[in-house]
């Protein structure tokens, strides 16, 4: 079930001592609570409740591992524009679930402006991403009326990280 919470009343709740939490967590997940607590000047066993109650709030919705695309063989990343023919409520959340059923699909944005969907798509190669291309145009070719591709030549900046400290 996702918990649904106003952000002021978390961010009241949240103080500089889980901001700091926050942010050495998003730095390095794996990092002993000692550590956290020594920078903080708490005990480890305070550090684990604090981080056990920001999980409890969703302030941390989780904790995963960030695995390098050249490891897994998935280093070619393209964002794709798509524009929808067709945004009934029923259609658009039909369409949502192909796009979380897909493992290409790395993170899907409904947006505004043009087109309606940007999504970032990591396959191995342009094979791999032209299949992923022909298999969402013959599934959903009722509800998709183009897309564009943007091929990333080049990571500049790469986070999943939110600035906490400020």
């Amino acid at each position: 079930m996702q918990r649904i919470f106003r952000i002021e009343t978390w961010l009241r709740a949240v103080d500089d001592i889980d901001r700091t939490i926050l942010s050495m967590l998003q730095e390095n997940a794996d990092i002993p609570g000692k550590v956290i607590a020594d920078a903080v000047n708490l005990s480890t066993s305070a550090i684990e409740r604090r981080i056990s109650k920001l999980k409890q709030d969703g302030v941390i919705e989780k904790i995963v591992a960030v695995v390098s695309p050249k490891a897994v063989d998935r280093t070619l990343s393209v964002l794709v524009e798509l524009e929808i023919q067709n945004e009934h409520r029923h259609t658009l959340e039909q369409f949502q679930r192909w796009l979380d059923r897909a493992p290409e699909v790395q993170s899907c944005w409904y947006v505004t402006g043009d087109m309606d969907y940007v999504l970032l798509v990591a396959v191995r190669n342009l094979d791999d991403y032209n299949s992923f291309i022909e298999r969402l145009m013959r599934e959903q070719q009722a509800l998709v009326r183009k897309y564009k591709s943007l091929i990333a030549l080049k990571t500049v900046k790469h986070g999943l990280g939110l600035s906490v400290l400020e």
